[in-house]
């Protein structure tokens, strides 16, 4: 191994244990910016820089990920989905569907997740989570029943069901971008694959928390939520649609799907007519964070490892659609509880795209990523951002569980879930 390899990794572990162990109060983005002035100094000249930014060079005309897309994308679905939340849609679907329970505890664990998995679909895990996971501990809270299975299954749900749409999930998006892959034909090959996650993942859960989840129950002081601006949440929902649909058209037609998530954003910001508040509400440590893990990983580009792993990976798995599949899925989703889900991704781009792969190598390569680095998230609670967020919210209204709990469940359910989605992925890539 040479030295500017050494250095790389040395550079992105560095980074990683910052990350992890927040000195001095360093938050995430602190971190990785820290990290990505470390690589810029040690390893990169100005123009690998912009390319890690995803701005074409003389050199590297195509960047493996234009990154100003992907940060865009990030904030302007941040902006329509905290206006859906903030005005109470995503908290009136949760009610609703809680409330359609009528005292009875299985049907309140269906409700929860299949009402959790429809908000995934379109609001990305974080959110759901943000929005769900006071809801559940109330409603049980006064309902006097034991929270624990349904704060599981939401988790649960809420990775699993970000994973069809190509905007999904900010994972979603860096693979999508990365791969170029088709933004419906994402949906086409990822439906099946979720379907059969989440299936394992109701029917498992609900088998591992038969004796906690109530015949019935007594519903009280559980009060009628109200959608607090009508006209602007269907606006808000309206957009939403739109998005996801034109984004299709513009990936067609090679337009940047920043372009459409970005009009979106500001129609929806002129007809609340509140644009700094909302600009507020934008994640602005997550934006950084992500331009300074690709910078990291540019490192881990430059350097030659990403060419090495490859190559070693590849060596071991040949054309085998199956194998790749599967051993992908597994270990990505690994690897995400090692150095979570975002920087687990980045690195691995830049790693499974190994040239004189065939075309079918090619889409394993990247819809196993994209199944590792959703699912992987249920294997332990620091696997994701989701996770942390999960754990930091539930505790604001007293309930909480332990690593080892979560690991006994998560070492069961998960594997099996990516097993099947796996296995229906390959099916899928070597039928059609």
């Amino acid at each position: 191994m040479q030295l500017s390899q050494i250095l790389a990794i040395a550079v992105f572990v560095f980074t990683y244990v910052l990350i992890v162990m927040k000195p001095k109060r360093l938050n995430e983005a602190h971190a990785a910016m820290i990290g990505a002035s470390l690589t810029a100094f040690l390893l990169l000249s100005p123009y690998q820089v912009l390319e890690a930014m995803g701005i074409s060079t003389p050199q590297t005309p195509v960047p493996l990920v234009t990154t100003w897309n992907v940060v865009i994308i990030l904030a302007t679905l941040m902006i329509i989905s905290t206006l859906l939340d903030d005005h109470g849609f995503f908290e009136y679907c949760a009610y609703r569907a809680i409330h359609a329970s009528k005292n009875s505890g299985e049907r309140l664990f269906l409700y929860t997740f299949l009402v959790v998995s429809f908000i995934s679909l379109f609001a990305g895990n974080d959110v759901v989570i943000l929005t769900t996971t006071p809801i559940i501990l109330i409603f049980c809270r006064n309902a006097r029943i034991d929270p624990k299975p349904f704060m599981y299954v939401s988790f649960f749900a809420a990775n699993t069901f970000s994973m069809p749409l190509y905007i999904g999930n900010l994972t979603n998006i860096l693979i999508g971008d990365s791969f170029r892959l088709d933004y419906f034909g994402f949906t086409g090959y990822m439906l099946l694959p979720t379907i059969g996650a989440g299936l394992v993942n109701y029917y498992l859960l609900k088998r591992i928390f038969r004796k906690h989840i109530p015949v019935s129950f007594d519903e009280r002081e559980n009060g009628r939520v109200q959608i607090r601006n009508k006209q602007l949440v269907a606006l808000g929902v309206g957009v939403l649609a739109a998005v996801i649909v034109l984004g299709g058209v513009a990936n067609y037609y090679d337009i940047p799907i920043s372009a459409v998530t970005l009009a979106g954003a500001v129609v929806l910001m002129i007809f609340e007519g509140r644009p700094v508040q909302r600009l507020k509400r934008v994640s602005w440590n997550v934006v950084m964070f992500v331009i300074g893990l690709f910078i990291v990983v540019k490192g881990l580009e430059v350097s030659g490892f990403a060419k090495y792993a490859g190559e070693i990976l590849f060596a071991n798995l040949g054309d085998n659609v199956l194998a790749a599949t599967v051993l992908v899925s597994l270990i990505s989703a690994f690897m995400c509880n090692l150095v979570n889900n975002i920087p687990m991704t980045a690195m691995m781009l830049s790693i499974l795209q190994h040239p004189g792969m065939t075309p079918d190598m090619n889409t394993a390569m990247a819809y196993s990523l994209v199944i590792g680095s959703n699912l992987g998230a249920n294997f332990t609670t620091f696997g994701a951002l989701a996770g942390i967020l999960w754990l930091e919210s539930a505790k604001r209204y007293g309930w909480s569980t332990t690593l080892t709990d979560f690991l006994k469940i998560g070492l069961i359910v998960t594997p099996v879930a990516i097993l099947v989605s796996s296995i229906v992925l390959a099916v899928e890539i070597l039928l059609f």
